[in-house]
């Protein structure tokens, strides 16, 4: 199996040595006395073998016009009676060479002028009437040859659909990846490291207040990411329903986690408190919930919102 997985790939890298390997060996065999044994070789016999067989040495660039030229020199030799060894097999392989490469319709009509006139010929050097036994193997011979060119060509049509389907797959999941890294986001994942930066952000419209209260300390990245988003969004939302009010920002750190309230002093008119975008109460109280924590949060006594996370993170549960 080895040895034939090798030559496979060389006759692969190589597809005209090999072409011209196999005219050279099929012009020796064409050289070779069938009946009678003992006839001489004459200066025909060696022309038309070579014209057949050396024509085999283009038979991938030229199949069509390669058919034709092995089978008049077959035609010929069997007429002069001069037609040695496998010389037909030169015609069989070019009938195969078409299939692999042309429509099935072609191949087939290629196939059967090659065929009718070998056997034709044939007939007539015999002497034979209708179709003898040897006549009718030698068209079977064609036949076989250009169904089973068709079948290679059938394969490698299929082999190729799949491959440019996976070049093609494969080339979209480069592009996408490529996609995402001109994408991939440049600003610091957010943390409560950043409170400073997302506060002095919302102060330009309206006057932010903000606290922290206890000990900092680095907390694990979920609830570090849940306490970040939901004073973001709580800032979002009193800069939307409460434009102008003042918001205040508080941050307590607990030995069992974090607190966090924002509240702001109502504005002036009264919109509605539920927000039309971002996460929304729900989407806080879920990710909230999400890492064990609770929420709450509705209008103050006094006038404005509040709103009140409490997230549990144990000083051992520190990154």
């Amino acid at each position: 199996m080895g040895r034939l997985a090798e030559w496979r790939r060389i006759a692969r890298a190589h597809p005209a040595v090999v072409d011209a390997l196999l005219a050279a060996a099929l012009f020796v065999a064409g050289l070779l006395p069938v009946n009678p044994p003992g006839a001489p070789l004459s200066l025909a016999a060696v022309l038309l073998a070579a014209i057949g067989s050396g024509a085999l040495a283009v038979r991938r660039r030229h199949p069509l016009p390669v058919l034709a030229l092995t089978t008049v020199s077959v035609v010929l030799a069997q007429l002069a009676g001069v037609a040695r060894g496998p010389m037909v097999l030169t015609v069989a392989i070019a009938a195969y060479t078409v299939a692999t490469r042309a429509d099935r319709r072609t191949a087939a009509v290629a196939g059967l002028v090659g065929a009718s006139a070998v056997g034709a010929a044939a007939i007539a050097t015999l002497g034979v009437v209708g179709l003898d036994p040897a006549v009718v193997v030698l068209l079977l011979w064609f036949g076989v040859a250009v169904a089973v060119g068709d079948a290679v060509r059938s394969r490698r049509a299929y082999v190729a659909v799949r491959e440019e389907g996976a070049r093609r797959a494969e080339r979209i999941r480069a592009e996408e990846a490529l996609r995402r890294v001109a994408e991939a986001p440049t600003e610091p994942a957010p943390s409560l490291n950043r409170l400073d930066a997302l506060v002095e952000g919302f102060s330009t419209g309206e006057p932010v207040r903000w606290t922290v209260a206890g000990q900092p300390r680095p907390l694990p990245t979920e609830v570090d990411v849940a306490a970040y988003r939901i004073i973001e969004e709580s800032l979002t939302n009193a800069h939307r329903h409460a434009p102008g009010a003042a918001v205040a920002v508080r941050l307590r750190y607990d030995p069992d986690g974090v607190a966090i309230e924002v509240r702001d002093t109502g504005a002036e008119t009264s919109p509605s408190p539920e927000p039309s975008a971002g996460l929304g109460l729900p989407g806080m109280r879920e990710r909230v919930e999400a890492v064990g924590g609770t929420f709450t949060a509705g209008p103050r006594p006094d006038g404005g919102w509040s709103v009140r996370a409490e997230l549990p993170a144990a000083e051992e549960q520190a990154d």
